[in-house]
């Protein structure tokens, strides 16, 4: 129902918006040579391979992503690093990992998805060695966005809204005081929150759905069947077309958030 090996494809073709998005947190990360990181949320691996390159040999850097799609691209296509290796997981387990074993903790474009939001931050903070930095980035549940009212209207009509949109994980934009409480509650001291404002630009409305739908694994067309997916496609393309003069261009507010665990 989820992710598909052409979403996974499309997304290492159109994800400079996450790349760059990733690049302004890991500014805020202060990352150096010898570092052991782990990625959550990896992708496609295109960014964690930057983060091998910024921690060098002395250094490692694990990937870890729930679709096997993308983790198989990344394998794929970074074969010969000996400072980086990729697993298929999840945010809410790392039991793989042992306690305090990471200096740094990066989650970009990713923390939404995750169904266990407390779980997974109870999780970053145990892997996380005493004053070990997490960096989190995402779009603010304080910002309401274009994709989330076009999304909604779509699905709730018929026949989509008889299907159970929930069951294909809806994101869970959290906002600056929620994110303080979960940070509170998994053990990290300081923090700083940060608004990335950013503009998402497309020629048209199916360049955007597409971006959005490899961008969320498919879950941008909620729990309709793969095969209706085209239809619930071009109904959203044609919501945006309605927006569309000279290209299209969406505002978003990203929540950017460094803890360091105490």
């Amino acid at each position: 129902m989820g992710d598909t090996k052409q979403l996974a494809q499309t997304y290492t073709v159109v994800n400079n918006t996450q790349y760059d998005a990733g690049l302004f947190l890991l500014d805020r990360l202060a990352l150096e040579p010898g570092m052991r990181v782990l990625d959550v949320g990896c992708g496609p691996g295109n960014i964690t391979a930057h983060l091998a390159n910024l921690v060098g040999e002395r250094g490692e850097v694990v990937g870890i992503d729930p679709s096997a799609e993308r983790i198989a691209l990344a394998q794929e296509t970074i074969r010969s690093r000996k400072n980086l290796t990729f697993h298929a997981g999840s945010a809410e387990d790392l039991s793989r990992f042992p306690d305090a074993s990471f200096d740094i903790l990066y989650c970009n474009s990713t923390l939404h998805w995750v169904a266990d939001q407390p779980g997974a931050l109870r999780e970053f903070g145990r892997v996380l060695k005493t004053g070990g930095r997490l960096g989190v980035s995402g779009q603010s549940g304080d910002f309401v966005a274009a994709h989330q009212r076009i999304k909604d209207e779509v699905l709730a009509r018929a026949p989509y809204r008889d299907y159970d949109h929930d069951v294909a994980g809806e994101p869970r934009f959290l906002k600056q005081q929620e994110m303080g409480a979960l940070l509170d509650a998994a053990g990290f001291g300081g923090r700083t929150f940060t608004i990335n404002k950013i503009s998402k630009s497309t020629k048209d409305g199916a360049e955007m759905v597409d971006w959005l739908a490899s961008s969320s694994s498919g879950k941008t067309y909620g729990g309709v069947p793969v095969d209706m997916r085209p239809r619930v496609r071009e109904e959203m393309i044609a919501e945006w077309d309605k927006m569309t003069k000279d290209g299209l261009t969406m505002e978003l507010d990203l929540l950017v958030t460094v803890a360091t665990k105490a």
